[in-house]
């Protein structure tokens, strides 16, 4: 029987490259989407391409506390068994300047990013636990090299991504006795469809900025996730790792 992955998310970008990964490797994978009908679009796309099992449900991060037992309730009508969860969806919270953003806007980062996390992590080891799958079964959370370098009016964005590396540590310890594994994956630049706009001078400034001159893509952002969620990176749990061409190696003015 194949293994199977949840990955929030997963409809385009970083979050579809991973989904295509696991389908490589032979693993059935769960999409979510916040819309319902584009998802199933993707998955039955995907399906259809591999021959191997996909599905797409609606999730809504922001209304996690609550829709994430609609969420599994769906997984569970459907038979599915969980080995393993990557958390990818988020809100980027641009633009938000602390001293006029509203109030409820920046708690929805951290919403959306945090607790969108914390709940389908615990719902799919709740399962795991149950069905017994839990030894060997692994958690990755998708954070930020911005935990380390901040943005300007990015303040929500920033402290969730620093929520989420601190998360990562606190449920590899509470589910080590289990034998779930859980990690972080704190990428730097990943080229996708945000970077469609920018133009070609703008562009070359970003790539530049990275010492190795390149951006991460959805392709290696689907090899070094596969890589965390799988048997290659035993014993790491608790882990934040960064993958990001080298810009947090750069001594400020220096590069």
């Amino acid at each position: 029987m194949n293994k199977c992955v949840l990955i929030t998310g997963a409809e385009k970008n970083s979050g579809y490259g991973i989904a295509r990964k696991f389908l490589k490797e032979g693993w059935s994978v769960v999409l979510t989407s916040r819309d319902e009908g584009k998802v199933q679009e993707v998955a039955a796309s995907l399906e259809k391409e591999f021959n191997i099992s996909c599905y797409g449900f609606g999730y809504k991060p922001l209304e996690a506390v609550t829709d994430t037992d609609v969420l599994f309730e769906k997984i569970e009508k459907a038979g599915i068994e969980l080995d393993a969860l990557v958390c990818v969806a988020a809100d980027l919270g641009r633009w938000m300047d602390p001293l006029t953003v509203d109030g409820q806007d920046w708690a929805n980062v951290l919403h959306t990013n945090v607790v969108g996390y914390f709940m389908p992590a615990r719902a799919a080891v709740r399962q795991m636990i149950r069905t017994g799958k839990a030894k060997g079964a692994t958690i990755v959370f998708t954070g930020s090299i911005n935990y380390i370098n901040a943005l300007p009016e990015r303040s929500a964005y920033v402290a969730s991504k620093g929520a989420i590396s601190s998360m990562t540590k606190a449920l590899a310890l509470d589910f080590a006795k289990y034998g779930v594994r859980v990690n972080c994956i704190a990428p730097g630049a990943i080229l996708t469809d945000r970077y469609d706009g920018i133009d070609e001078e703008e562009f070359e400034r970003r790539r530049s900025a990275i010492p190795l001159n390149e951006f991460s893509t959805k392709e290696t952002m689907g090899e070094n996730v596969y890589f965390l969620a799988s048997e290659s990176s035993f014993p790491m749990t608790g882990s934040v790792m960064i993958v990001d061409g080298g810009s947090t190696s750069i001594v400020p003015g220096a590069f």
